[in-house]
């Protein structure tokens, strides 16, 4: 656990808590569902203007500002591959990755969220 604080993979709240809860976890699910899906790093990131941005405010700023800019984030070989049909689940699956990466721990879904809203997910491939 103390790596995920090092190399700042972790959410903030992770180095001053006494007692770790499944909120931590979540927040790891949608790092890691958001890396899958833009193959970037969650850290370290830049803008064009040259400011550091994390990939949560890139993921954010993409889906706030259409098409164009999420096929610029997501991996090119998943952007080559997806057909139209898919587009809107590729959407939904980085909306439920920013939702389990809210900065308050309390504002993140459970597990059993997580599930329901991917189950329904798998239901329209």
């Amino acid at each position: 656990m103390q790596w995920l604080v090092l190399h700042n993979k972790g959410p903030r709240e992770f180095a001053y808590m006494t007692k770790v809860t499944t909120k931590v976890d979540i927040f790891s699910f949608g790092i890691i569902v958001m890396e899958f899906l833009t193959k970037r790093r969650p850290t370290g990131l830049i803008e064009e203007d040259g400011l550091p941005i994390s990939l949560r405010q890139l993921v954010e700023k993409a889906l706030a500002n259409g098409e164009n800019d999420l096929h610029r984030i997501v991996d090119p070989m998943l952007a080559l591959n997806i057909s139209e049909d898919h587009e809107e689940l590729l959407k939904e699956l980085l909306k439920i990755a920013l939702l389990c990466t809210q900065p308050n721990p309390e504002d993140r879904p459970d597990i059993n969220e997580v599930l329901s809203i991917l189950l329904k997910l798998s239901k329209r491939i």
